[in-house]
């Protein structure tokens, strides 16, 4: 039986004090960043996505990008700019691609 699926790693976080919730009307924020890829048997095959959320300290709502405000879309940017696809999400197709090669150099002799 093989397992696979789909996962989300949080990258970065970054804190947005100052930024006013319009839900609850309090103030202080935080803006994250989560790679998206998918797996097999728990092995990281290959990323799919960045995606980028929002959540108020208060109560804990969360908001996409499409619902940022200004502040929220800056920081956004930045933390996009900042974080890079991490290698370990291509794990499970580096160890394919040694395993062919291998096979290959084995054929070969």
């Amino acid at each position: 039986m093989i397992l696979f699926g789909r996962k989300d790693k949080l990258l970065a976080t970054r804190e947005i004090p100052n930024e006013l919730c319009e839900s609850c009307g309090e103030m202080g924020g935080v803006v994250s960043i989560f790679q998206i890829y998918y797996h097999v048997a728990k092995i990281p095959f290959f990323p799919l996505s960045r995606r980028v959320a929002s959540q108020c300290y208060s109560c804990r709502k969360v908001k996409v990008k499409k619902d940022f405000s200004d502040q929220q879309k800056k920081v956004a940017e930045l933390l996009r700019k900042e974080t890079k696809t991490p290698l370990w999400t291509m794990i499970g197709s580096g160890l394919i691609l040694v395993y062919l090669f291998l096979n290959y150099l084995i054929k070969l002799i």
